[in-house]
Parts: C-alpha cells; sequence; structure tokens
C-alpha cells in the first residue's frame, strides 16, 4: 500500500460534551509537530457524517479517513462509505463518545488518541470487522453495535433527551445516566408482540420487552446483553426478553450486569445467525448505535456484513 499523504478527520466536536474535541486537540498536535498533512470536516448538522464520508470516499487518494466522534459519528461514516462508489474504503476511529461501545466490543486495548493514530498510521493493510446491515423496502442501513426495539430503545430516547446527559458526561460518567434513565423506563415499557422468522422457522411472541440485534456483546455503555456475541465471527445476535416484573425482573437484571448468566434465564430468548427478520405489531421506540429511530413498527430484515477499519486489533 501507499505511503499516506494525507489524513482527513471527520470530527464530531459535540460527542463526548468535549472528549471529542479534546482527543481532536492531541490529534492535531502530534500531526503538526510530525508535519503531517491534515483537513478537519466538522459534522455540523444529523446527516453531515454520512455526506462528508461519502465524499471523501468518492475521491479515493493515498489519504486515511479517521473518524472521531461517538458511536453515532462513525455510524454515519460506516453508511457514507457504504452509499460512495468505492465502499470498501477503510475507516480509523478514535472514540471521543460518551458509550463507545464500539470500541469496547472490537477489544480495542490503546486508549491515549496519539498512541492510537500512531499505531493507525503504522498498519499497512485495514482490519476487516463485522458490522450488521438492517433493511426492507423502505429503509437500509448498516450498525456497528446493535439496532433496539422497546425496553433500551426508550432508554436511548429518555437519556439523549436527559438534562442530566451533559452534566454526568462531563464527569465521565455517561453509563450513569443510560442506568439512572433505565430504572425510570422500566416501568414505562410496555409489553410487545414481536414476529421472528429465522432458519426457516417462525417464533412469536406476546410479551416481548427488550429485542436487540446487536453485533457484539455491548449497549448502553458497557452493558453486555449477550456475552456470546462477537464482531469477528461472520454473525448477528439476536435477544428478546419477555415482560417481567418485580424481583423477577431484578434478578434477571443483575445477571446481565454480572456474568452474563441472563442468556439461560426462561424468559430470555438468544440466537445467532447470519440472517433473521423481525416484526413488532405496535408502535415502539428504536435505537441505532445509540441514536433514536423514532416510535413506529418496525419490519427489519438483519443479515451480517463486513467493513475495513484502520484500527489496532486481532
Amino acid at each position: 500500500m501507499s505511503k499516506t499523504t494525507k489524513i482527513e478527520i471527520i470530527l464530531n466536536h459535540h460527542a463526548g460534551n468535549g472528549l471529542a474535541i479534546s482527543a481532536c486537540h492531541k490529534v492535531i498536535n502530534f500531526l503538526d509537530k510530525n508535519k503531517i498533512t491534515y483537513e478537519i470536516h466538522k459534522t455540523l448538522k444529523d446527516g453531515d457524517g454520512v455526506r462528508i464520508a461519502k465524499q471523501l470516499a468518492n475521491h479515493p487518494t493515498n489519504s486515511k479517513i479517521i473518524v472521531i466522534g461517538g458511536d453515532g459519528t462513525l455510524n454515519q461514516a460506516v453508511n457514507g462509505v457504504k452509499e460512495s462508489n468505492y465502499p470498501n474504503t477503510a475507516l480509523g476511529y478514535i472514540p471521543g463518545g460518551s458509550g463507545n461501545d464500539f470500541c469496547r466490543g472490537i477489544k480495542l486495548k490503546i486508549k491515549d488518541p496519539v498512541i492510537l493514530l500512531q499505531a493507525i498510521l503504522s498498519m499497512k493493510q485495514p482490519q476487516i470487522i463485522d458490522v450488521g446491515k438492517a433493511y426492507n423496502n423502505d429503509f437500509s442501513h448498516y450498525f456497528i453495535n446493535n439496532i433496539g426495539i422497546g425496553f433500551d430503545a426508550r432508554t436511548v430516547y429518555y437519556t439523549n433527551n436527559s438534562e442530566r446527559k451533559d452534566f454526568l458526561n462531563k464527569l465521565h460518567l455517561g453509563t450513569l445516566s443510560y442506568f439512572t434513565n433505565l430504572l425510570k423506563v422500566i416501568k414505562k415499557q410496555p409489553a410487545f408482540g414481536l414476529d421472528v422468522d429465522y432458519e426457516d422457522k417462525k417464533k412469536h411472541f406476546d410479551s416481548a420487552y427488550i429485542v436487540v440485534a446487536t453485533n457484539h456483546p455491548y449497549f448502553g455503555g458497557g452493558f453486555a446483553i449477550d456475552p456470546t456475541a462477537t464482531p469477528f465471527n461472520h454473525h448477528l445476535n439476536l435477544v428478546v426478553v419477555k415482560k417481567i416484573t418485580g424481583m423477577t425482573f431484578i434478578k434477571l437484571f443483575s445477571k446481565l450486569l454480572t456474568n452474563g448468566s441472563h442468556l439461560q434465564d426462561k424468559n430470555v430468548w438468544h440466537i445467532e445467525d447470519k440472517h433473521f427478520s423481525l416484526h413488532n405489531q405496535t408502535d415502539q421506540y428504536g435505537q441505532m448505535d445509540g441514536e433514536e429511530l423514532n416510535q413506529h413498527e418496525f419490519n427489519f430484515n438483519f443479515e451480517i456484513s463486513q467493513h475495513p477499519f484502520w484500527l489496532p486489533v486481532k
């Protein structure tokens, strides 16, 4: 591969309530000191990450595209590249969000932005990492973490619209913000009907409560909804939790927070496959990689895909 001649930075300066800006300043200082050419492309409104990544990918050079922001920003960049004329254009990523589940899921060990940048610059070939794809007649989108319907999606909605979110992010307690809103949602989220098609089989739920199609173990800033999931085995996982209340729910959730044994609970259903589809019968909250999908019925087909990343993982 030719030597990198320029770094194209896609920056969400709002991500992580200052974490992305801090990471970007460190990166820029390193690039300036080492006389490495770069350009910063700020996302100013929703959808800019898609537009900028598509535009950069459509004009291939010896540059490397690096995203600095949260998982939602990386999600947009992946989708922008996938829409381009060169859908396998590799992306680098320096996390600067409040949750950073993607890096947790791929087991990225480097935390310092400058050391991570140095590792990215030294890579001669990108690492292929699984991503999910959800689609129907009107919708087609890739996701790096997961898509949730119901309980966790409603929690994302409350968290994103919480007055305390920015305050907790300043204290680097973004996960706590998610957890406090999760407790609020326990009483408000109703059960709903759900149909799942997989391996020429059908599964019906009268009282689905938590529904998560996931590419790796984590959601909500570190909660391991499916400890068996991995973004390197070319499969997606689906977890469905039935509506339960009181101490039964508390015991189940404590398993989720501690040892992952909730997957063996009789109220939890779990599959791993390359593709499946699901449909719920009532309007529900939805989330994709921590971003809201609004409230409506969901009728999605899911399949596994891959994308190359400039990230030092094995």
